[in-house]
């Protein structure tokens, strides 16, 4: 069977993907030690954050028909790489959460990385002693409008707006979420005006609008009533834009997120169970929500109603050791 997609693990390789929905099958891949987040460039290559604590680093590969070829890797400056993404001018984006730093690596022609070219250290921390001793960056994108690139970190409860010039990121602007939040992940509306912040340490989700760039509403990702303690990981919108999704860690839930006709408000429509534990990432593709359950090792898939916006659990869970990220093509 072709590869459908590709499973980020924390252990010594990437997973291939094959199958249909509710019946996923997973192959080895090329060997990566702790490949924690996956990202496409749109000339078919790939791209790795190789998680270390001593050294972080970003991989790359080919997509070789039913496989991936190693390209190498590239020391990032920093350390503990949690994210990586692909800039539309043709450069790695990175995010270090240990060391705090966004790096940049350009993209060469055969689909390898060059040298790093840029490498921007957050300052500051926020009032969780525990988790916010100092600048933790966790994800860095560009934003719909390609104009900007825009950084999160949990330990500044701060989201950083960079333009990316001849491969160095220059500041240009800073939005705060609530002192002790953390945000940890951005997800954008298909409008582009708005994206949302999924709020690690606070159980919720802010909203930033992206003409003003400024922080509006946030809403818990919990119901009020749900004493137990949670951690957002990944957050997703479906392209209708009408309802976000966010993975709770500890309840092990999928918050549905009900969004406003403007994309301006959000409310807590539903939690749902993830089918496992510790739910780590989720993805939206070919009308199924897939969940990495990193804890229980499985991934469960869900078919979403197109009106209620929630999630029902289809088939059966693939089994896996420690999933940390899902990837699909965006045809998928």
């Amino acid at each position: 069977m072709a590869v459908r997609g590709y499973l980020g693990r924390y252990g010594p390789d990437i997973g291939l993907l094959t199958g249909e929905a509710g019946a996923l099958v997973v192959r080895p891949g090329p060997a990566a030690t702790d490949p924690s987040y996956l990202a496409f460039s749109p000339a078919g290559f790939l791209y790795a954050a190789i998680e270390s604590d001593k050294g972080g680093a970003v991989g790359a590969y080919a997509i070789d028909g039913d496989g991936l070829r190693p390209l190498g890797q590239r020391p990032t400056g920093g350390a503990g790489t949690c994210h990586v993404s692909v800039h539309p001018a043709g450069f790695v984006l990175s995010a270090d959460y240990r060391s705090g730093t966004i790096a940049v690596h350009p993209i060469e022609a055969d689909g390898s990385l060059g040298d790093r070219t840029d490498l921007v250290h957050h300052e500051g921390g926020g009032p969780d002693p525990d988790r916010q001793d100092s600048s933790h960056a966790h994800m860095v994108v560009t934003e719909p409008s390609g104009d900007y690139v825009l950084a999160v970190d949990l330990g500044t409860d701060t989201a950083y707006r960079y333009r990316l010039s001849d491969g160095r990121l220059r500041a240009v602007a800073q939005a705060r979420v609530p002192a002790g939040a953390g945000p940890r992940h951005v997800a954008f509306h298909p409008a582009g005006r708005f994206g949302y912040i999924a709020n690690e340490l606070d159980s919720s989700v802010s909203v930033l609008d992206l003409a003003s760039f400024t922080v509006g509403a946030t809403v818990r990702t919990q119901p009020s009533d749900d004493p137990r303690p949670s951690a957002p990981s990944a957050i997703r919108v479906a392209a209708d834009g009408r309802f976000c999704y966010v993975a709770n860690r500890g309840p092990d839930t999928v918050a549905v997120l009900a969004i406003s006709a403007d994309g301006a408000d959000l409310r807590l429509a539903a939690t749902v169970p993830s089918g496992g534990e510790h739910p780590r990432d989720l993805v939206l593709a070919g009308g199924y929500m897939y969940v990495a359950n990193q804890h229980s090792n499985t991934v469960t898939t869900f078919r979403t109603d197109t009106e209620t916006g929630r999630p029902e659990p289809f088939g059966a869970s693939l089994r896996t050791a420690r999933p940390s990220c899902l990837l699909f093509p965006p045809a998928s």
